[in-house]
Formats: C-alpha cells, sequence, structure tokens
C-alpha cells in the first residue's frame, strides 16, 4: 500500500501472469479470468483514486479461488490415500 495516495497495489504485473492456453485445465482458464478481473479492478481503483472501489468483489473473487483450491488438494489426498490403497490391496 502507497501510504501517501491510499491505493492498494498488487505485488503481481501482467508479466506474472500464467499464459493459457486452449488446452489449459479449466481450473487454470477461471484463474486467469479471476486474475484478469483483479487486475482491472485495481487499475479502476487506481484511476478513481478510491481504495475501497471493487473491495467486496474483489474479496469474493480472492475467497472462491482459495477455497477451490482446498477442496482440490483434498480431492488429490482422497485420490492418493485411494491409489495407496488399491496399491496394498494387490499385494
Amino acid at each position: 500500500m502507497n501510504p501517501k495516495k491510499y491505493l492498494c497495489t498488487l505485488n503481481i504485473g501482467a508479466e506474472d501472469a500464467p499464459p493459457v492456453e486452449a488446452r489449459d485445465a479449466p481450473t487454470r482458464r477461471r484463474l486467469a479470468r479471476a486474475f484478469t478481473r483483479l487486475q482491472n479492478i485495481q487499475l479502476v481503483r487506481a484511476h478513481r483514486q478510491d481504495p475501497l472501489f471493487g473491495k467486496s468483489t474483489e474479496e469474493r473473487i480472492i475467497w472462491r479461488e482459495l477455497l477451490d483450491l482446498e477442496l482440490q488438494d483434498v480431492d488429490e489426498q482422497i485420490e492418493r490415500i485411494l491409489a495407496a490403497a488399491g496399491a496394498g490391496a494387490g499385494e
């Protein structure tokens, strides 16, 4: 945050955004769209010099993506457990 202008800035730039290709997973495409929306909110916020502009939308985007990542992690853990159980049963 810039204390003189009271504007929050993202720590990542457009060059840091992951490239999105047609073969990418739906999750990766959704994350890229969310990243673009967050950048647009940041640009409007800076232009309007309104540090609160789009704050609730920004928080919803971030929390939605974080929760989805948590669910993906749980799914992967379950798959690993099932694979380990299946490998153990075959012995």
